[in-house]
């Protein structure tokens, strides 16, 4: 969903349901999985036609709807594996060198109303099958125009191809748009094995596996490097900031906290399970950490435990189901958080709904477990 939260009150004032427009699975590229099926990675709004863009990442998509009625106006990507129902709101590719977008990032509408993106250019296919591996893999910054009457689609200008696999990020990245000819193009998710061939797995994966990450950030104006800037790591983004400010005065004092949380989705259903009077066994290596509007528990599981944490206060109880199924990880933009060990879980609770003291239990498979653990909320 895309939500709209007003800035001075942390009221939501709107949401957009992606669901409205499209089916999960529909469109579906190399990277989609059930939990992460649309993956959205930026939204543009543009006053001229009064719409919302959105990047979706795991359709190989930036789809367009009507800010006032939600509806879907078009969608800008390869038209393979989507449904005939989404057929229409298609382009049909007019002019040379025209090439589709995959796993883009950071779509910009400019003035005149063409549509950039940075392009991955992730696997190059929505079929895994066809996967380019990452030796003969590319990504570029590129503008396409198009014509809502005709549904017609041109490729005006792109900056990175011509690099080969030397420029290629398979996640995260950003173009800005200046003026006519006259761009940023961020590739801040370039990897390599550690014997410094291109890498096919994702930065942090590279990194677990012995190899090294880097990001290439070009000012390019009438396709001429103005400038570029090449630094060890990956960075989602990059923006040019000036070097003097003026007019501008910050003013620092304390952070205010806006609007509520959302009451976290319980579990109805009770697992029979016998208090086994143990403590959570130390190969869990569990890990509390408690603040004021939420708490995140942290633990080690065997793949397939049937496990649930609990908040108990007399006969109150609340359940919360705690997954131990291996899942991919086909999205990085978080790769910083990602445990080594895929037996480590991390589940965070909002104390929204909750009053008084509980003490926090754990249940795997047929037995229930204390902690010792006290949460206040």
């Amino acid at each position: 969903m895309c939500v709209l939260v007003d800035r001075e009150t942390g009221e939501i004032l709107r949401t957009w349901d992606y669901k409205q427009e499209l089916t999960p699975g529909d469109g579906a590229g190399v990277s989609y999985t059930d939990e992460d099926w649309f993956h959205n990675n930026a939204v543009w709004y543009d006053k001229n036609t009064n719409s919302l863009t959105f990047s979706g990442r795991h359709v190989d998509a930036m789809t367009n709807i009507d800010y006032d009625t939600g509806k879907l106006n078009w969608i800008i990507g390869d038209p393979n594996n989507w449904s005939e129902e989404k057929q229409k709101y298609f382009f049909k590719p007019v002019g040379n060198n025209f090439e589709w977008q995959y796993e883009q990032h950071a779509c910009v509408i400019t003035p005149n109303g063409d549509v950039m993106c940075f392009d991955n250019h992730h696997n190059d296919t929505k079929y895994p099958e066809e996967a380019l591996p990452a030796y003969k893999s590319f990504s570029r910054g590129v503008r396409y125009r198009i014509d809502t009457n005709k549904m017609e689609i041109e490729q005006v200008w792109s900056y990175g191809k011509e690099r080969g696999a030397d420029f290629f990020s398979p996640y995260i990245c950003n173009v800005i748009y200046y003026n006519e000819g006259h761009y940023l193009v961020h590739s801040g998710g370039i990897a390599y094995t550690k014997d410094g061939a291109p890498s096919d797995a994702l930065g942090p994966f590279a990194i677990m596996a012995g190899g090294y990450q880097k990001s290439i950030t070009t000012e390019v104006y009438e396709d001429k490097k103005l400038y570029e800037l090449k630094v060890d790591g990956n960075f989602y983004r990059a923006k040019k900031l000036p070097l003097y400010c003026d007019g501008i005065n910050l003013e620092l004092g304390e952070g205010k906290i806006l609007g509520k949380n959302r009451v976290y989705a319980e579990m109805e259903t009770e697992i029979p399970a016998e208090d086994c009077g143990e403590t959570l066994p130390e190969f869990c290596n569990a890990v509390v950490t408690d603040q004021f509007d939420m708490f995140m528990f942290e633990a080690k599981f065997v793949k397939g435990d049937l496990v649930m944490l609990q908040l108990e206060k007399g006969d109150e109880v609340h359940r919360y189901y705690i997954s131990t199924t291996a899942t991919p990880n086909k999205a990085m933009c978080v790769g910083t958080f990602i445990d080594t060990d895929d037996r480590q879980t991390r589940t965070i609770i909002t104390k929204e709904g909750l009053s008084g003291k509980f003490n926090l239990t754990v249940i795997i498979n047929d037995k229930k477990y204390q902690t010792g653990v006290e949460i206040e909320c």
